[in-house]
């Protein structure tokens, strides 16, 4: 049996890759990398407990990343007024 919410954790990881667009889909990487976590223990195979794990962890650092490039969008027309160009 798949684990349907594990496989759908994974495609949001990899689309939260997208530059700047990303962060819209790291929520759901986080949601349904939990979601599928609980599923994989609920199974007696454990199916899809790595990706699970591998898809939160992906989000979290991915979130990280994706907000310090919007704070770096956010500030960079303040830095270049203050060098007076």
């Amino acid at each position: 049996m798949e684990n349907s919410a594990s496989i759908t954790a994974r495609a949001f990881a990899t689309y939260s890759l997208v530059p700047y667009l990303g962060i819209l889909f790291c929520p759901g990487a986080l949601f349904m990398g939990g979601l599928g976590l609980i599923r994989s223990y609920r199974m007696p195979d454990g199916t899809g407990r790595r990706t699970s794990y591998l898809s939160i962890v992906v989000g979290i650092t991915v979130l990280c990343i994706q907000l310090f490039l919007w704070w770096i969008l956010y500030k960079a027309p303040q830095w270049s007024q203050t060098r007076g160009v």
